[in-house]
């Protein structure tokens, strides 16, 4: 696996009960060992990795006699490189992708060697929309002759003829090749002499043409980007959004902080060469900006788009000192540019959606206003819990709003993986897998005798106390052999937290206490405990990192990790009372709430806004001239 995608389709597989696989993980940027994969086993991968700008150097590894099927995910990938179909046997792609149209219909290409085991296959139950076989279980070739089963958009249809009709009038598939060519042959000149820019995958043989992605290089990464979460990265990005030059150019969700830049066919050369003119100017007005903490920041927003024509960076004033003469806000919402809501207790209770809790991100969506779901859950991946809050009724508009406790420590956990530490986890296999992926070296912490490192996830469907005395007998086994103690990342950091009666219980993070109390009579030194969830810095780091500012409002129910958590990142937070909070409340004390209100409306009703106080003042919220008061109010 060498992207995103190539995990999708691995936990698809398990999703399917399909078969056991063997899952070939490498580092992000790079492509898997081939020679490890067996020939005989039917193999599924990914021909172009637009989220890590990583192909398969060749295919010459798939043997012509090979016993297995070959599945591949195919999007963009023609137009990165020539395709030896006779090594594929199951070919998926879609309409709109590469050409520029909005046709989105999912294709698929079946080798004779396909249908074999289709005819030859048990036959398992699938959707309607997805079955192939006729009613006597024969292969339904008239599918594969421009049969559907419902009638498909004939605009879509059209679409795509009129763009394979411009395909054709550019010379076919060689002449769109050489476009991809030259499009590639200008950014890696840029690159090439460019010395604070690299490329995410640095094998030029497995690098695709058309799906670059860059990242700032090493020794300006090691400056910016690990001490200031991306923040060099999300500031490039956001200037360029505000001048119109550039839109939806930040890395995928899980790639590490960099640029993702589509260079296909449709894509002009001299328009490249003007995005890395414009990024270059972004590089310098960002990294200056850095210097000077009276800069203010821009709101991110949705900004008019360019003109047909290319513009270039203006040396003129931006808009980022615009922003800082926009008019004063009559809201709460206003003075941030991002609103961080907790998910339990603020915006859900169990699976179903809290009073006013969907009118408020309706209202956030229609105002363009961006906001992030920041949650402790680590019971499954972002896109799980996507799915589990769009099920509750909130309208959440894609995943990439998920900031979640297991998303943040999947990074810190590969580290570990790829540096050869053993790690056990706290939680469900499920949980464990679907977060990090399965590994060799990645164990259920109530069975492993021994690990370097301990992850603690949520105990949904998982009994963590069961599996304490265990743990702590690794912890001691440890300690006397080697003279010390395996670290613990902390997904979830919750000690208590309220039961479906109101109660308060235990929760997965009382491990940590547990294990220090049991192994002090020993003279166990302290043990390290890396918080990824709340209250715990990486989290929001995450946050400022996705949003671009830290002119951001933590919106919680709780006062030890939502409120305390975002103090201590330097964020403002408001306090939602509902009949679970539970954690010590002092006004004035360090870590108590900016605001505190009754419910989620009074965000956006202006009824917060009286207690935007001394309006000559200075406030660091804002950067601007109004300066956020300590209140309560009814």
């Amino acid at each position: 696996m060498s992207d995103s995608f190539s995990r999708y389709w691995a936990n698809e597989i398990d999703t399917l009960a399909l078969a056991p696989q063997s899952r070939h993980i490498c580092a992000y940027g790079e492509f898997p060992i081939t020679g490890r994969i067996h020939p005989n086993h039917d193999i599924v991968l990914v021909l172009n990795g637009t989220s890590s700008g990583v192909c398969p150097p060749d295919l010459d590894w798939i043997l012509p006699g090979r016993a297995g099927l070959v599945i591949a995910d195919a999007v963009s990938a023609a137009f990165t490189r020539h395709i030896d179909f006779d090594r594929i046997d199951v070919l998926c792609w879609s309409w709109q992708k590469a050409l520029g149209g909005e046709g989105g219909h999912g294709m698929i290409a079946l080798s004779p060697r396909a249908q074999a085991r289709l005819k030859a296959g048990e036959r398992k139950a699938v959707a309607r929309l997805l079955r192939l076989h006729n009613s006597d279980g024969s292969v339904n070739n008239a599918f594969f002759a421009g049969r559907t089963i419902s009638t498909p958009s004939m605009f879509a249809v059209e679409d795509i003829h009129s763009a394979l009709d411009w395909a054709e009038a550019c010379g076919g598939l060689p002449a769109l090749l050489n476009r991809v060519a030259n499009n590639y042959a200008v950014v890696a000149d840029w690159v090439n002499s460019t010395p604070w820019i690299d490329w995410i995958c640095t094998n030029p043989a497995a690098r695709s043409a058309c799906s670059i992605t860059l990242r700032l290089a090493r020794e300006h990464q090691a400056a910016g980007e690990k001490e200031d979460g991306g923040k060099i990265v999300a500031g490039m990005i956001r200037l360029l959004e505000a001048e119109g030059a550039a839109f939806d150019i930040w890395s995928y969700g899980d790639a590490p902080p960099g640029f993702r830049i589509w260079a296909g066919p449709t894509v002009e050369a001299d328009d490249l060469a003007i995005l890395c003119e414009w990024l270059a100017w972004a590089y310098s007005e960002t990294c200056e900006a850095s210097l000077r903490p009276e800069a203010g920041v821009v709101s991110h927003g949705h900004f008019s788009p360019s003109k047909s024509r290319a513009i270039q960076p203006s040396t003129e004033r931006s808009r980022l000192t615009a922003a800082l003469e926009s008019p004063a806000p009559q809201t709460l919402a206003e003075c941030y540019d991002a609103i961080l809501f907790d998910a339990i207790g603020v915006l859900i209770s169990e699976n179903e959606a809290l009073p006013g809790a969907a009118d408020i991100l309706a209202r956030l969506n229609m105002s363009g206003q961006p906001y992030y779901i920041v949650t402790n859950i680590s019971s499954g991946s972002d896109e799980t819990i996507f799915a589990r809050l769009r099920g509750a009724g909130l309208p959440i508009p894609t995943v990439d709003r998920i900031v979640s406790a297991g998303g943040v420590a999947r990074h810190r956990v590969l580290e570990e993986l790829a540096a050869g530490r053993l790690v056990s986890y706290v939680g469900s296999a499920d949980a464990a897998h679907e977060i990090f992926d399965k590994h060799p070296n990645l164990h259920c912490a109530d069975t492993a005798e021994i690990f370097d490192t301990l992850v603690v996830l949520d105990d949904e469907g998982f009994d963590f106390k069961r599996a304490a005395d265990h743990i702590l007998s690794t912890f001691q086994r440890r300690l006397v052999e080697k003279a010390e103690m395996p670290c613990i990342i902390a997904a979830n950091a919750d000690i208590i937290y309220p039961s479906k009666s109101g109660s308060l219980v235990f929760g997965p993070a009382i491990i940590g206490p547990m294990l220090q109390a049991g192994l002090a009579p020993l003279g166990a030194p302290p043990i390290s405990v890396e918080f990824m969830g709340k209250p715990g810095r990486a989290i929001f780091d995450e946050c400022i990192a996705r949003a671009g500012t830290d002119r951001l409002l933590m919106v919680g129910d709780q006062v030890d990790t939502d409120i305390k958590g975002a103090k201590a990142a330097g964020l403002d937070a408001l306090l939602v009372t509902t009949s679970l909070n539970f954690g010590e409340l002092r006004q004035g004390e360090n870590g108590a709430p900016d605001y505190v209100a009754k419910n989620l409306n009074q965000i956006l009703d202006g009824s917060l806004f009286p207690h935007l106080i001394r309006p000559t003042m200075h406030s660091r919220a804002t950067d601007q001239v109004w300066q956020l008061g300590t209140r309560s109010t009814d």
